[in-house]
């Protein structure tokens, strides 16, 4: 019973959190950055493969966004997005270039940095080298 009673108030305290979180998120006042998707899935590569991929992001605050830095973690990574403010409710796009170096697994990062209210934001790249 007691176990019953813990998972249930786990339940209501976690959807109670998630009312605050898309209240607060209402109450923004600059620039948000929001991405339709926020993972890459390049399936299945081969050595030297060299795979395009364009991230679309969308200003979904009141204020121009303006993206400071874009980095990955992996030289064979590459990004490039344009230096030009988003205006509210515009969208933009990275471009990330993936060159397939070594077989294994793909797990890569890229950090996104702008000036939005959720200043950092991590996109994930996955797939696999044969």
């Amino acid at each position: 019973m007691k176990k019953a009673l813990f998972i249930i108030a786990t339940i209501l305290f976690c959807c109670g959190l998630t009312t605050v979180n898309a209240q607060e998120k209402k109450n923004i006042t600059g620039a948000e950055i929001s991405f339709a998707k926020k993972t890459i899935d390049y399936g299945t590569l081969h050595v030297g493969d060299v795979k395009v991929v364009e991230m679309v992001y969308t200003n979904v605050g009141k204020k121009p966004l303006i993206l400071d830095n874009v980095t990955t973690n992996c030289d064979c990574t590459k990004v490039d997005w344009s230096k030009k403010p988003v205006m509210p409710g515009k969208t933009g796009v990275i471009k990330v270039t993936y060159t397939a170096k070594n077989t294994g697994l793909i797990s890569k990062w890229i950090t996104v940095m702008s000036n939005a209210e959720t200043d950092r934001v991590v996109l994930r790249t996955s797939g696999e080298v044969k």
